[in-house]
């Protein structure tokens, strides 16, 4: 199995194998499970423009990997022409990645619709095609994002007999938390709240009633394809300090991303959040308890049998045809 084929795995290896000498210890399968929450955040944060894309336009988008690689190289190019701090490249990457998305969908998705098979090879040669622009532009060498130092170090929540920290989570993965929960509940908002929302709602419950009813179901794609995007290239901000950041990293997070909206449904937000938690907090016990690799055969394992089972995820709502 590839190296990277699950990266997130490594983040919940990582704490594994410190304690791996030393035996089973309640504390530190606790330290991990509150680090787990970690990879919760990148799972939440992955998958949520999928779960957007995917749940109003059932659009299968092989390329969203590249959208999170593209908002990584945005962030990495304001930080080396103007130093800025990767906070502050986040609108810049939300908007730079939905402008993208958008141009994609007006011409290539929209004339795809309905052909699910024609939309996955589109999506895969699309993402080939900007691995290779951002190569041309880039070159192939590895770039680096600098983190905040105002976020780096860590929280200690208990301490050992010797005062050393027991159960500990660094600040940066509150961080990508923090981010994710915020853009889980304005991804809420927008949807539950606003007319726009209302639309993209009824367009995915009923698109051709929609149409009937006056709402123009074109530009509904464009805007939902356009904001999923831009979700990913925020996701590829705040995961672009973890690792390196190269072409082909999109491809690391897009199993990931998959198996999270298909765990918990793609047609309600409470959905992604429950996916990620259960396949975040289960690969980080198991890592510990047993070892990395069989950690990844377990989850992947239990994800391929609720496919098979409960094709529409854990929790979905029902639709009229």
């Amino acid at each position: 199995m590839h190296a990277y084929l699950f990266p997130l795995y490594y983040l919940a290896q990582e704490a594994a194998t410190q304690e791996s000498t030393e035996g089973f210890s309640l504390v530190a399968l606790t330290n991990q499970l509150v680090n787990g929450i970690g990879i919760v955040g990148i799972l939440l944060l992955t998958g949520l423009g999928l779960a957007i894309t995917f749940g109003v336009m059932r659009i299968i988008n092989l390329a969203h990997g590249e959208f999170i690689m593209l908002g990584a190289y945005v962030t990495f190019w304001m930080q080396d022409t103007f130093g800025m701090d990767l906070l502050l490249t986040i609108p810049f990457s939300f908007l730079i990645t939905g402008a993208i998305g958008a141009l994609v969908e007006l011409t290539i998705i929209r004339r795809l619709y309905g052909r699910p098979l024609e939309t996955l090879l589109a999506t895969w040669g699309l993402s080939i095609v900007l691995q290779g622009v951002v190569k041309l532009i880039f070159t192939a060498q590895l770039k680096y994002v600098k983190s905040p130092p105002y976020i780096s170090g860590n929280l200690t929540l208990l301490e050992d007999a010797q005062g050393s920290p027991a159960i500990a989570i660094s600040y940066y993965r509150l961080f990508i938390v923090a981010v994710a929960i915020a853009l889980l509940l304005v991804t809420g908002y927008l949807l539950n709240k606003t007319d726009l929302g209302r639309q993209v709602r009824a367009v995915t419950q009923n698109r051709e009633m929609s149409k009937c009813l006056g709402v123009n179901t074109s530009l509904v794609d464009m805007v939902t394809f356009a904001y999923g995007c831009g979700l990913a290239g925020i996701a590829g901000t705040v995961i672009s300090s973890l690792k390196s950041v190269s072409p082909p990293m999109g491809q690391d997070y897009l199993i990931d991303a998959w198996m999270t909206v298909v765990t918990g449904g793609v047609d309600k937000l409470f959905g992604i959040l429950a996916g990620a938690f259960l396949i975040g907090e289960s690969s980080s016990g198991i890592a510990y308890l047993l070892n990395d690799p069989t950690a990844r055969v377990i989850v992947l394992a239990a994800v391929i049998i609720l496919i098979r089972y409960k094709p529409e995820g854990l929790f979905t709502i029902q639709k009229r045809g």
